[in-house]
């Protein structure tokens, strides 16, 4: 085989580790909501902004992906089941591991109700695209 075939079939080395570095400075979001629709939303709405999305529909799922692959940031909701965001919230603040990863509260719960629970940011349910965006690239 020729050099010129060999450079034709095989796939360039630079490129190919390029491509991972790239993939693997993408911030990575854990999204955390119990309503398909909105979650995927979300997901969809954050990949097109360039940042590696993860979902999960309730806290016990979450716990377990976050601690599995920890997260830049988590979007979560208060009020789903299985887990709720305040339980999930004690569970992340007492983890070493998961203390430290900034959490922006997306819920409907009224804002007032969520001084104590120490998340990065909180917003209201429904919340549009620019405000979300925003919020998760102040954090990353």
């Amino acid at each position: 085989m020729d050099t010129a075939t060999i450079n034709r079939t095989m796939p360039n080395w630079y490129d190919t580790r390029r491509l991972c570095y790239e993939r693997s400075m993408r911030q990575r979001i854990l999204i955390v909501e119990d309503d398909s629709d909105l979650r995927e939303w979300m997901a969809q709405l954050l990949a097109g902004q360039g940042f590696d999305t993860e979902v999960a529909s309730n806290g016990q799922a979450a716990l377990d992906k976050a601690l599995a692959n920890p997260p830049r940031v988590i979007v979560l909701d208060m009020v789903m089941p299985v887990m709720d965001g305040w339980t999930f919230r004690a569970h992340q603040r007492y983890c070493p591991t998961l203390a430290t990863i900034p959490v922006v509260i997306l819920s409907g719960v009224p804002i007032v109700h969520l001084h104590n629970v120490g998340a990065a940011a909180a917003l209201q349910k429904p919340v549009h695209d620019d405000q979300l965006i925003a919020t998760i690239r102040a954090l990353c």
